[in-house]
């Protein structure tokens, strides 16, 4: 057993298992969940979390229907839990000398698109570089970077300006453009429609916050005034070609997917006539993990797969909605 004191009034003669139980309990929501993450049974987790709340005298959780809430004083001890966790395996893995050492979990919000665009990189990196760090790669949800909610995820990759940032760390990762795509044989999108055309199409739409409209192009089209018929929403991007491929419908998204798409499905990719802003993806994180040796090791690498993605070709002609080739 391994006691922590003194450490801010906060945590006093506590088991520090008991801080791993509580860290994965806060990300899964979910004793099951937690169990299966910590390879422990429900009942052990539960007379964990029982000690836990005996400890803080306080709940901690509660159910609500359907996961696990937690109450504001674990809100307030989730940031400095994970904190001390981290410090811990730093010490423990030596890892102030070399990171790459290191046995670490990290959480990485940001959407199906990055997935497909670095995972791989990243995959072969860690096999050969830091064979003990794990990546969750999660959805992002707008709610992620709320207050002291942000310190539960190590990371998020995001467009500029898709989510309240504001206080956190950042470094630019890379541009994009958003391109329209829909079915080869699909006569309703053409070369040089008007604007009013094309938002009448039935749109296939990416959002991240189900049961609403939230992402970085529908918040763009919100502050022109530009409204879509929106039949479908979806939070995978990769799924959208494969929806417009096969109807009348039309999809917005980046066009380095788009293009890699086309070559297995009969697509047409059109530069939209409305006008969209250059989509550059960046890397944030909250200032705790700032000069965390193994968390800035991962920055690093993540920097360097992005730098090493090719350019997008120039796009030919002056129309707004020429099809591209």
């Amino acid at each position: 057993m391994v006691i922590i004191t003194g450490m801010a009034g906060l945590l006093r003669n506590i088991d520090l298992n008991l801080l791993a139980v509580f860290d994965v309990l806060w990300s899964e929501r979910s004793v099951s969940r937690a169990a299966g993450r910590l390879h422990r049974t429900q009942s052990a987790v539960s007379l964990a979390l029982d000690r836990l709340r005996t400890t803080f005298d306080d709940p901690l959780f509660v159910w609500n229907g359907r996961e696990m809430q937690p109450t504001a004083h674990a809100e307030a001890l989730a940031p400095r839990v994970r904190a001390i966790i981290n410090q811990v395996n730093d010490t423990l893995e030596f890892e102030f000398d070399d990171p790459r050492k290191a046995r670490r979990d990290f959480t990485i919000a940001t959407a199906d698109y990055i997935d497909w665009l670095l995972g791989a990189q990243l995959m072969a990196l860690l096999g050969e570089e830091a064979p003990n760090l794990t990546l969750y790669l999660v959805d992002v949800k707008p709610h992620m970077t709320d207050g002291r909610r942000t310190a539960e995820t190590e990371l998020f990759i995001v467009p500029k300006d898709a989510i309240n940032t504001a206080g956190l760390s950042h470094s630019a990762l890379f541009k994009d453009r958003y391109i329209c795509v829909a079915a080869q044989d699909n006569d309703l999108v053409y070369d040089g429609m008007t604007v009013e055309a094309f938002v009448e199409l039935p749109q296939a739409t990416y959002t991240s916050a189900p049961g609403a409209l939230f992402s970085h192009e529908t918040r763009h089209l919100a502050e022109l005034g530009v409204r879509y018929h929106n039949r479908i929403l979806t939070p995978h991007y990769m799924a959208l070609p494969m929806i417009v491929s096969a109807s009348n419908g039309v999809a917005i998204m980046q066009e380095r997917l788009a293009r890699f798409m086309t070559d297995g499905m009969p697509l047409k990719l059109v530069v939209p006539p409305v006008e969209y802003p250059v989509l550059e993806i960046n890397l944030y994180w909250d200032s705790q993990f700032d000069e965390d040796a193994t968390h800035r090791w991962l920055r690093e690498q993540i920097i360097a797969a992005s730098a090493a993605l090719p350019a997008l070709p120039r796009r030919r002609g002056k129309k707004r909605s020429r099809q591209l080739r």
